[in-house]
């Protein structure tokens, strides 16, 4: 739980769980991060220290796993990670092989996040109905194919965020069609409004244009095209400040990149923060410069703040955006972002039609977690 969409997704999940009329309990392999905390206390956490130590930083876990006497644990751990150089699928099912198994029968079990946790779910896990989820379009994330074409099949139903990524799945996997079903990632536009009234003592510089950008310090979430992006904003003349919000832990690689182009001034990095919506609220353009997405949490959370948004055009970006209609979509080119960023400053008529757009079309799909309810009750 310590970051990234699928974390913030599923503590959104559980928190419109109905825990007055349904038993929750919720194992996390890793129980650690900024998202923890959100997890509502009816939720039964399921812990276990071995596990725990197993699922942490590899390599350095290694010798964790040895000096509490989980020697075993340390050979699968060495094993699974140098298989999984050369078949993930392998790998996956490697680590699955030493998470705890809870010796208790689930009227549903859900494995959120696909991979080995969809093995354990399959192999070691008890329950009446089983149901995985998939986060991304599997065609540009197949990786674990080899081993998912063997236990995709055994889920009685597979969930996933956005048509495209309905389509990739069953591309993958036809013989599963009838499985494969959507389930939004959940945003609350109340709890997201109210959390966006707080108050925050390192507030954005409103002397200046603000830009913010929300996810990963990583080349897939596109920060060498935004920190590129940002030195030609700076050669056109605009004066602005841009804001990274989201694990940081590639920070001194793109402080270098920033100063090398000469925008260091300009950028931000604030690291994570469990609670970012005071800061989207407050920024002139939420700008998305990613290489790749299932379906960016972030940006539908964007859309109920109803910020101008500009954003690359990925293979799933038409399932949350129509170009010139609620967004600017660009190409994965520092000039475009550019380019459509100067546009939608300069250009009122346009961010205020974006903005009302938004507002018209805000939608809360909290009742996601009606698709649940409905198979844990097929049979009752």
């Amino acid at each position: 739980m310590e970051s990234g969409g699928v974390s913030k997704s599923m503590s959104s999940l559980l928190n419109v769980i109905d825990t007055l009329r349904y038993d929750v309990d919720c194992f996390i392999l890793s129980p650690k991060g900024i998202f923890m905390d959100s997890i509502p206390q009816e939720i039964n956490m399921v812990s276990d220290k071995r596990t725990a130590l197993f699922f942490s930083e590899f390599p350095k876990n290694i010798l964790s796993l040895i000096k509490s006497g989980y020697v075993v644990d340390a050979i699968f751990r060495l094993i699974a990670g140098f298989l999984m150089l050369f078949n993930k699928g392998l790998g996956g099912w490697m680590l699955s092989r030493r998470i705890y198994k809870i010796k208790k029968e689930y009227d549903l079990a859900v494995d959120y996040n696909g991979q080995h946790q969809l093995y354990y779910l399959i192999d070691k896990v008890q329950a009446k109905k089983k149901v995985t989820f998939f986060h991304n379009d599997y065609e540009k994330w197949d990786y674990y194919y080899s081993m998912d074409k063997k236990y995709m099949p055994k889920a009685d139903y597979i969930f996933t965020v956005s048509q495209q990524c309905i389509d990739s799945l069953k591309k993958y996997f036809p013989s599963e069609n009838e499985k494969i079903g959507l389930f939004e990632n959940i945003s609350s536009v109340k709890t997201i409004l109210k959390m966006s009234t707080e108050l925050v003592e390192d507030a954005l510089d409103k002397e200046v244009k603000t830009l913010i950008t929300i996810g990963h310090l990583t080349e897939r979430k596109g920060t060498s095209l935004a920190i590129k992006a940002a030195r030609i904003l700076k050669e056109k003349g605009l004066v602005f400040k841009w804001y990274f919000i989201g694990n940081d832990s590639q920070k001194e690689y793109y402080t270098r990149l920033a100063k090398e182009e000469g925008v260091l001034e300009q950028i931000v990095f604030m690291g994570l923060k469990f609670n970012p919506y005071p800061y989207i609220k407050q920024a002139d353009i939420l700008v998305h410069p990613s290489k790749f997405e299932g379906k960016s949490i972030a940006l539908d959370e964007a859309k109920l703040l109803c910020k101008p948004i500009v954003v690359t055009n990925f293979s799933t970006v038409h399932d949350q955006f129509i170009d010139r209609v609620n967004a600017s979509i660009c190409e994965m080119k520092p000039q475009d972002i550019a380019a459509k960023i100067i546009e939608l400053i300069d250009d009122e008529y346009l961010r205020n039609n974006y903005t009302q757009y938004l507002y018209v079309n805000m939608k809360d799909n909290s009742s996601e977690i009606d698709k649940l309810y409905d198979i844990i009750n097929i049979d009752e």
